[in-house]
């Protein structure tokens, strides 16, 4: 699409003043509708038509959007459905989880849910209940993915159904909210619990992560997990967060970013946020977000071109044993066994155990490759 980055930054405008003049966005019906689904806004965007009827939009694009808009609004359902049945049945099992990224925020920041698309639900649990959610989840019907393992390289796991409507369900569940180091345990399951809120449309026990944490993760969240990606719905997302929050709230915001040690990274994400939609920050918050100290560990994440080897050692830097980084680089080079066999599409037995060296040089020769030309 021509001038994607213009276009990203009309889109903006739509979503927070309404719609202008079709002429002045010298594109085709068919460029911004494919833009909408790109940028998951279709929802949105059609809500604003809606709302605002412009006279001068070509009535295509009304429709396919309205169409569109329709089919995830009942997708919607299907997914609300199973989500809470999901938390019923782990409840039942003493195992509480906690709701974050977009799931979370689709039903409770967002006017309906569909308006926020996502591609699975994440939910935050204790350590302890990770077999016991397991079984739960395959009682359930849920399998897991192809997912390579590791106490310290992926602190999570994804279940995976799909159910008799042939809709697809995910669930990323994680004991830790990231991957990195720097970040895993910037906020854990006791402290998302303090302060967690409660999601009716869920179910009566549906919990999701409280103002402030919801705010901190998703201004984390394309710098941590996406090499400093801006996806405009998420951009969103912390607009409609900060908006929702009062000066003193926002102060507060302000605070735990600061003793988190990752101001530097919310004073980019919200800078972002304010120049799309013109989100609103009070002043003493803004001079703390300026001041932002540029020596903070995580700061390092908003370096530009970071690939897998910047990722890598940011790792390793981030662990404080030299027995963890050795066991994370074990994790990297030599995953387990049984991750290796289903990613090559090997059953466990006799056969399998004899070409796992195989499968290990090739899996090195071609990660080695992939990183030498910059493909990783």
């Amino acid at each position: 699409m021509p001038n994607a980055s213009r276009f990203d930054g009309d889109l903006a405008t739509l979503l927070t003043v309404g719609a202008g003049r079709w002429d002045d966005l010298r594109v085709t019906p068919a460029e911004f509708i494919d833009a909408c689904a790109t940028w998951d806004v279709t929802g949105l965007v059609h809500e604003r038509l809606d709302a605002c009827q412009p006279v001068d939009w070509p009535l295509t694009v009304r429709e396919t959007l309205a169409s569109r808009a329709r089919m995830h609004a009942a997708r919607e359902l299907v997914h609300r459905k199973e989500t809470a049945n999901v938390l019923k049945a782990l409840v039942a099992h003493q195992i509480h989880p906690i709701l974050f990224k977009g799931t979370a925020l689709a039903y409770d920041v967002y006017g309906a849910p569909y308006l926020r698309p996502r591609s699975d639900t994440d939910l935050l649990i204790p350590r302890s209940h990770i077999e016991a959610t397991r079984h739960v989840l395959e009682v359930l019907g849920y399998s897991s993915t192809v997912y390579c393992d590791g106490e310290l390289l992926f602190c999570q796991f994804e279940f995976q159904k799909k159910d008799e409507f042939g809709i697809d369900h995910a669930l990323d569940v994680h004991w830790k909210i990231s991957t990195q180091s720097v970040f895993a345990d910037l906020l854990t399951y006791e402290e998302l619990d303090a302060q967690a809120r409660s999601v009716p449309a869920l179910g009566p026990h549906a919990r999701c992560a409280g103002p402030l944490h919801a705010l901190l993760l998703a201004c984390l969240h394309p710098v941590m997990h996406h090499r400093n990606t801006h996806r405009l719905i998420w951009i969103y997302d912390v607009h409609l967060l900060a908006s929702r929050l009062s000066e003193a709230e926002l102060d507060q915001f302000g605070e735990l970013a600061t003793s988190k040690r990752v101001l530097a990274i919310c004073a980019h994400v919200l800078a972002t946020a304010r120049a799309r939609f013109g989100t609103f920050l009070p002043e003493p918050l803004t001079r703390r977000l300026n001041d932002a100290p540029d020596d903070e560990p995580s700061a390092v994440y908003l370096q530009q071109d970071r690939r897998w080897p910047h990722e890598l050692s940011s790792n390793l830097r981030g662990l404080t044993r030299w027995r963890d980084r050795v066991r994370l680089l074990r994790e990297v080079l030599l995953p387990a066994p049984a991750y290796m066999l289903r990613t090559y599409g090997h059953a466990p037995g006799t056969l399998g155990t004899l070409v796992l060296p195989v499968l290990y040089l090739h899996r090195g020769l071609r990660g080695g490759v992939n990183v030498l030309t910059g493909r990783k």
